[in-house]
């Protein structure tokens, strides 16, 4: 099933290139929102476009704020919903409703430059959406001399569309163009030629994307197919130089002015895109893996208490695909919320992005802090003084997944510039433990270092110290070569556990037999198998940061029990508990790591994935047949 996202985007290449194109974005500004932002568009002014709305997942007001964000130039309450939007250079605004009372077709509709009502409104011959059960919505584009342009399906198996342009008064109809397929974004560009992006349906292939051009007098330009991706277009940018770019369910296609696909980049996790002039590609977006940031401007949860697992970022590419920048959104939290983007006048890059719970701005807006949105405007522009933040995130060294630390847990740090290149691996004996300075790396909690166990430019893991205090926030600081990075505050708990894996989902296991536990060598029920975890808490008597463990063995001071679940694609029904044989301190192993052995219960499934309970990450354990 193809998915098409709401309030299809068009874009223009903004005034003025970004000279400055490599250095890196800084915060202008932020604020409050207080909006329900479904669509951000620019003009050439400066000027900042917001739909939103939530009734049915549509729009019903269009704001116009200053390219300062401090004040409201009119806020249109439309008294419809609105399918689309699109804003031309000079500030006019486009709409077309997505239902009109009394209407039997398609309206496009222009605001007023007040902010109160409409201009005016013209039908473009199609049929409503209500009247042929699965028909898209059009969508809408607009020219710096005033004309609308409205691509829509004209038949209810949505593999015929039209493209109609109107003069600016709205009162005629200067040319109909007809195309193949279901058209999800159009634009256009300063010659009144259309771009229009979207899908058709192949007979035993499914559906194809393409990106058609329409010329300035209405005839037919070139109709490229784009390669296949899992939602269609939902953004088009023009290059400046008679070719554009296409969003596309992650990926950016760039397509040359004969319609020729020159660079096909992938942006995991990417919901939003703008182009600036100068061709640099700006993606919003969220993500539950740890970014391989680039001249990070946030953190993976900016605050102790904004920790989640599913952080919003925007990446900056150039025209061969380069990353220039990729940043977490300072004080982004994701909460069922997919991050605008838009690129104004003056180089400056917009953003919303849904606010953390300790989310505070730099400057009062006109909207009232929180409310049921909890989004805000985030302004951005080139700035060589932008303070980069090295250290980035911390996360569980077993499941690499955010949240409070254990005392002795082993956590891993992600950022830039954190070490050398080239990773180094310390080593420890039974009479010296892991060391706490190498290559050059030291990090500390609340200033006692850390013992360290990996060492790496973009990643460093370590052991959280047995002196943190659960219930209170700790200060973790790194440096390189003497070179401090900023510090992490981060919450303390009294344990985090996780089992290590092999692949992120399975667990890190041995069979009793001592042969490594898998799909293809699955564990005999009765047998005993053994995982290592992390963050199990306090042991006793209290180890030395970063000793191996050694006979007599401690103990852990909280019980530990195993339990699994049996899960099928959308449900999960309990597993009975494992009976644990041994749960403690993992022998010869650094003094953090935990090693659980359990005895496999009889199960009427064939080969098995054993998963945990709800209270920790999930692990694999394959079991065989009874």
């Amino acid at each position: 099933m193809r998915v098409k996202a709401f309030l299809c985007l068009a874009l223009w290449s903004v005034t003025g290139a970004m000279a400055t194109s490599n250095l890196p974005l800084g915060v202008d500004f932020s604020e409050w929102l207080n909006l329900n932002a479904m669509q951000i568009s620019t003009d050439s002014s400066g000027a900042v476009y917001l739909a939103s709305g939530s009734s049915g997942g549509w729009a019903s007001v269009v704001t116009k704020l200053s390219a300062d964000g401090k004040t409201m130039l009119w806020q249109n309450q439309l008294g419809f919903l609105v399918a689309a939007m699109a804003v031309d250079p000079n500030g006019g605004v486009y709409v077309i409703p997505l239902s009109m009372p009394g209407d039997t077709s398609i309206y496009v509709a222009k605001l007023n430059a007040s902010g109160t009502g409409l201009a005016w409104k013209a039908p473009v011959g199609f049929i409503a959406p209500s009247a042929i059960g699965g028909q898209m919505p059009p969508v809408v584009g607009a020219d710096s001399q005033g004309r609308s342009y409205v691509a829509g399906s004209n038949d209810a198996a949505n593999d015929e569309m039209s493209v109609v342009r109107l003069n600016a008064a709205g009162t005629a109809v200067e040319y109909t163009a007809q195309l193949k397929g279901t058209p999800n974004v159009i634009t256009v560009d300063t010659s009144g030629a259309a771009f229009v992006a979207g899908y058709q349906v192949v007979p035993n292939l499914g559906a194809a994307d393409f990106l058609a051009r329409v010329a300035p007098d209405g005839t037919a330009g070139f109709f490229t197919n784009l390669p296949p991706e899992n939602l269609v277009p939902s953004a088009v940018a023009l290059d400046g130089s008679g070719g554009a770019v296409v969003f596309e369910g992650g990926a950016l296609q760039r397509v040359d002015s004969t319609g020729a696909i020159t660079h096909s980049t992938a942006v995991s996790g990417g919901s939003s895109f703008a182009l600036d002039a100068a061709g640099n590609a700006y993606v919003a977006g969220f993500t539950n893996q740890k970014l391989a940031v680039k001249n990070s401007i946030g953190t993976c949860g900016s605050d102790a208490a904004n920790l989640g697992e599913t952080f919003e970022f925007v990446t900056v590419l150039a025209v061969d695909g380069t990353v220039l920048q990729t940043t977490y959104i300072p004080g982004g939290q994701y909460a069922a919320y997919r991050p605008l983007i838009a690129t104004g006048a003056n180089s400056n890059v917009f953003v919303v992005a849904a606010a953390g719970t300790t989310y505070s701005p730099t400057q009062a807006g006109p909207f009232a802090a929180g409310g049921a949105a909890s989004t805000f405007l985030l302004r951005l522009s080139p700035n060589a003084n932008a303070q980069i933040l090295p250290l980035t995130c911390m996360v569980n060294g077993a499941s690499f997944l955010t949240g409070g630390i254990a005392p002795g847990e082993i956590v891993t740090l992600f950022g830039s510039g954190l070490g050398p290149q080239q990773g180094v691996q310390p080593q420890a004996t039974a009479q010296s433990p892991f060391p706490t300075l190498a290559a050059g790396v030291e990090v500390t909690f609340d200033g006692t270092p850390a013992p360290l166990l990996w060492v790496q430019d973009a990643q460093i893991n370590a052991v959280a110290p047995w002196s943190l205090t659960p219930g209170q926030n700790t200060k973790v600081c790194a440096s390189y070569n003497n070179v401090k990075t900023n510090c992490l505050t981060w919450p303390v708990v009294q344990s985090a556990p996780a089992v290590f894996t092999v692949d992120g989902t399975t667990a890190a296991a041995i069979n009793q037999d001592g042969s490594v536990n898998s799909l293809t060598n699955p564990a005999p029920v009765g047998s005993i198998v053994t995982v290592w975890a992390t963050g199990l808490g306090a042991i006793s008597p209290l180890q030395a940061d970063g000793a191996l463990v050694q006979f007599p063995l401690p103990k852990n001071v909280l019980a530990i029990g195993v339990e699994g679940w049996w899960c099928f694609p959308f449900s999960c029904s309990s597993f009975p508990v494992y009976q644990v044989t041994y749960a403690g301190p993992a022998p010869y192993l650094v003094a953090g790591i935990s090693q659980i052995n359990f005895q496999v219960v009889p199960f009427s499934g064939l080969n098995a994935v054993i998963l945990p309970s709800a209270q920790s990450p999930d692990f694999g354990i394959f079991v065989a047949s009874k």
